[in-house]
């Protein structure tokens, strides 16, 4: 999900959330990332860029994006990943290098993953499933490579 400045203002303005140089240049490198980067990868990622904005700010303004649902939090063990992609999808995890990525195989056909999540756990329980988050483990392409390769 690229989007340009004036649409990250956009959505900022959207959620109330004030607008200062600091969370536009943090929005726009978290909401253009191909990844879904820790704090420390924001903030490295702003150094490198020749922004000088400190770990404790970016952390704020972070937490400030996740409590008004502009972005969630995906725990890796110890480690907080940070995805603006807040439609349910799937993600997969890798247990060797920890790498988080976004699997859209279901991203045309998410109405039918939301029914069958449903229907699957409706017929196991009492509940009913308005929103779901699914994290799948195992072992990345890169990570299954560098093992082959050292074989």
């Amino acid at each position: 999900m690229k989007l340009d400045q004036d649409e990250i203002v956009k959505l900022l303005k959207n959620k109330k959330i004030k607008l200062t140089p600091n969370r536009i240049k943090i929005a726009c490198e978290l909401f253009n990332s191909d990844d879904h980067p820790s704090i420390e990868e924001i903030h490295q990622r702003l150094l490198k860029n020749g922004e000088r904005i400190s770990f404790t700010s970016i952390y704020n303004i972070v937490k400030l994006f996740e409590s008004t649902g502009l972005v969630k939090e995906i725990k890796v063990g110890n480690k907080s990943h940070y995805d603006p992609n807040v439609i349910p999808h799937i993600h997969f995890i890798c247990n060797e290098c920890g790498n988080v990525t976004d699997l859209n195989i279901f991203e045309t056909d998410r109405e039918n993953l939301q029914l069958l999540i449903n229907n699957l756990i409706s017929h196991y329980t009492k509940y009913d499933v308005d929103n779901f988050e699914l994290n799948l483990y195992g072992i990345c392409e890169n990570c299954k490579n560098e093992e082959q390769g050292s074989d």
